[in-house]
């Protein structure tokens, strides 16, 4: 007599008895005990599975400092074609006779993982004459310039809002925060900045002495990145 077979209940209909959490039970444990398949779990407190933000990739990565690629002064009133070549670059408050300054610096590629969270442009003024709100400007890049060509005719436009920072009677750094500027400079092109005294009126006591790129102390520019 042939021995009576052990039916197997079907998969389908023991699933439907078990319900959901019993169904995810029994899957679970089928999906253990076979050598050919895995089960991979997901979870908001799960450490192991975790996609970090491309901001996390940035959090060791130093500061840039470039050092001015070109810079110049221009007169309203003198066509200086000698004044990229000196150790200095002038900022004058003048009646009909006012100089400004031009500088621009090499921006670095971005990071890996990184976006722009800082950036400080630095002249070091050697001559400061206090109290004096000097502005810096960013330049439109649809007019580049260069440091023997340009004269205070051909100053590209500015572009944006300035940023202001205030003499002292001390020798030595002045800063500004130019993170926006900066910002815009990566999106729209780089032309570099312009610096020019707010109140461009006075009778020749107002003048700034920044060291220039030929200088002992370059201009410089330091961008921090997250």
């Amino acid at each position: 007599m042939r021995a009576a077979r052990t039916r197997r209940p079907a998969v389908a209909p023991l699933l439907l008895r078990l319900g959901a959490a019993g169904a995810a039970v029994f899957l679970t444990v089928g999906l253990a005990g076979s050598t050919t398949s895995a089960a991979f779990t997901a979870g908001t407190a799960d450490g192991g599975n975790k996609v970090t933000a491309a901001a996390d990739f940035c959090g060791s990565t130093p500061a840039s400092v470039v050092t001015a690629s070109a810079d110049t002064s221009v007169a309203q009133a003198r066509d200086d074609s000698t004044a990229w070549s000196l150790a200095s670059i002038y900022v004058w408050a003048k009646n009909a006779d006012n100089v400004r300054a031009l500088v621009s610096f090499p921006l670095p590629a971005r990071p890996t993982g990184c976006v722009l969270t800082g950036a400080t442009l630095q002249l070091y003024n050697s001559v400061p004459q206090t109290g004096r709100v000097i502005e810096v400007w960013r330049l439109n890049p649809a007019t580049p310039w260069t440091e023997a060509a340009v004269r205070w005719a051909t100053v590209p436009a500015t572009a944006g809002a300035a940023v202001t920072s205030t003499t002292t009677a001390t020798v030595g750094w002045q800063s500004w925060t130019v993170t926006t500027q900066v910002a815009a400079q990566y999106a729209n092109g780089n032309n570099g900045f312009l610096l020019k005294d707010s109140v461009e009126t006075g009778v020749g006591s107002t003048m700034q002495t920044y060291s220039s790129r030929e200088g002992t102390q370059p201009p410089k520019l330091t961008l921090t990145w997250g």
